[in-house]
């Protein structure tokens, strides 16, 4: 009986597979009913505008007409979640986060791809990026690569020049300490009068914390979540190596290299800083790179003062077990109740090697075709970057991963929000942050057995990774702020200096008001 069964659902794939075979092929010119819809996330500069260039090209080619809508990040969950939840409007290709597959895939909101993974050929995408499309241990794939968000240190080659930094100079954890010290301390001024800082990156609240965080963990030989010996998933937030991460990361506060001012901000405010020439290292995708060189009217950073100064990517510092950069991006998918083949024609016309390689030359992310990234590591701004997808890492595939990250931009925003006043710093409060959110992860994983580190073991590990001796006293910064005259800049507050400032009128009133 169950041989029959199996032969029967053999025989039910082969007939689907045929039917959408069949329609697939289009003739030159022949108008088809549509149009089809695409949604998109705005994909670099005039997202919009550059993806109908490729639809246009589809229409010509087929016949079929198809328009695109660009949601925008913020709202682009909510909107794609209900909409695939009660099936109605739903459009024909979409755009999903790398992270959202196994979400909608858990689901079944997005189709199963299996039956047309000749057409696809898995073997054209470069590994990191196909394992995004499904979920994780499963072999059902639910989606396409499109591009690649691949994280890098990005560097202001002519404030690199002007000091004399060298890529190889940054290349250790170490090394890029020495040199962002290095530039603080030549407290440089741009002709405007703003002062060039060394490094900065977004704080509480904004929703690329984890990304920001990721690649010091992962490159320490940590991670967010495991598998335990039974294979179930449980948080490693409270592990040596992960603590040793976040430790290694928070470091450019307490070592005053990033100013707190820095954590009020969000990732587009320091880029518009960095833009700006104002700083010579951030943590950002690459698009910046392919802006510098588009004209501002078209959106682009060609005008800018970046793109002036040239941008350099750089890998992520080395730590105690390599250099691992964040890889996320995103995939093509169509809704699981979509069953017109002209919907998949259009998934595999957008993801072909041609589209992938036209588009994301646009946007300046990378593609996921091995053919095409061979043609990008021609290009010496690019070739770093493609080189670090061999060693670059992606989250793990659950459907849970999306409330995970929830959580851990919760956890690190709670951080960043106790640094705020360096003062009231106090490693107690961290491991209580810490123990309290890998508490929640474990929640969300149904994880029962907690297994958290002590606060003497986190401590250990805490000084280890801070260069901290045991008998120090660790209740403030490890290396006092220098005077505000000396770090004060367009980030920077001078709340001590207003504290002096009310004093001395208290006084001044106090002594007039004796003398009256």
């Amino acid at each position: 009986m169950k041989a029959i069964t199996k032969l029967v659902s053999i025989i039910a794939t082969i007939a689907v597979s045929s039917i959408f075979a069949a329609k697939a092929p289009v003739a030159q010119n022949e108008v088809k009913q549509g149009p089809l819809t695409v949604w998109i996330m705005p994909n670099g500069a005039s997202p919009q505008e550059k993806l109908e260039q490729r639809l246009n090209l589809f229409t010509k080619r087929t016949g079929i007409k198809a328009r695109v809508a660009v949601l925008d990040w913020g709202e682009a969950w909510n909107r794609i979640s209900t909409t695939l939840a009660n099936g109605k409007d739903a459009p024909d290709v979409l755009q999903l986060g790398t992270t959202w597959i196994p979400y909608f895939a858990a689901r079944g909101e997005i189709k199963a791809l299996n039956p047309w993974l000749t057409s696809i050929d898995s073997s054209r995408f470069v590994s990191v990026s196909w394992n995004t499309t499904h979920i994780d241990s499963d072999t059902t794939i639910y989606s396409i690569p499109w591009f690649i968000d691949i994280r890098s240190i990005l560097a202001n080659k002519r404030v690199l020049k002007k000091h004399n930094i060298q890529p190889e100079d940054v290349a250790t954890f170490d090394g890029f300490v020495n040199a962002t010290r290095k530039i603080r301390n030549s407290h440089e001024v741009l002709d405007d009068g703003t002062k060039v800082l060394a490094f900065a990156f977004p704080g509480k609240s904004d929703w690329n914390i984890p990304h920001n965080f990721a690649p010091w963990i992962w490159s320490n030989g940590g991670n967010f979540i495991e598998k335990d010996n039974n294979g179930k998933w449980k948080a490693s937030i409270l592990t040596p190596k992960t603590i040793y991460g976040i430790a290694k990361y928070l470091g450019f506060v307490l070592d005053t290299l990033v100013s707190t001012d820095a954590l009020q901000m969000n990732t587009a405010q320091i880029v518009q800083h960095f833009n700006a020439g104002e700083l010579a290292f951030i943590v950002n995708t690459s698009e910046v790179i392919m802006q510098t060189r588009i004209d501002g009217a078209k959106g682009g950073l060609s005008n800018t003062r970046i793109g002036k100064d040239s941008v350099m990517a750089l890998p992520i510092p080395t730590g105690t077990e390599g250099s691992i950069t964040f890889i996320g991006g995103s995939n093509l998918a169509i809704p699981a109740g979509n069953d017109k083949p002209e919907a998949l024609e259009l998934l595999l016309f957008l993801t072909n090697d041609e589209n992938l390689n036209s588009y994301t030359k646009q946007i300046g992310m990378l593609p996921a075709s091995k053919k095409v990234l061979k043609s990008w590591s021609k290009d010496n701004d690019y070739k770093t970057l493609v080189k670090m997808l061999e060693s670059g890492k992606t989250y793990t595939g659950i459907p849970e991963w999306g409330d995970i990250e929830q959580i851990l931009v919760s956890m690190f925003s709670a951080i960043w929000d106790h640094l705020e006043i360096p003062a009231l710093y106090s490693e107690e409060k961290i491991y209580e942050i810490l123990t309290n959110y890998s508490n929640e992860i474990n929640k969300r994983l149904n994880y029962k057995n907690q297994d958290n580190l002590t606060f003497a073991e986190f401590r250990s590990t805490w000084h280890k990774a801070l260069g901290i001796k045991d008998n120090e006293n660790t209740r403030h910064i490890t290396e006092q702020p220098k005077p505000v005259a000396e770090v004060d800049s367009g980030f920077s507050r001078t709340p001590w200096i207003f504290a002096i400032a009310v004093l001395l009128g208290f006084i001044f009133a106090f002594n007039r008001r004796k003398k009256r």
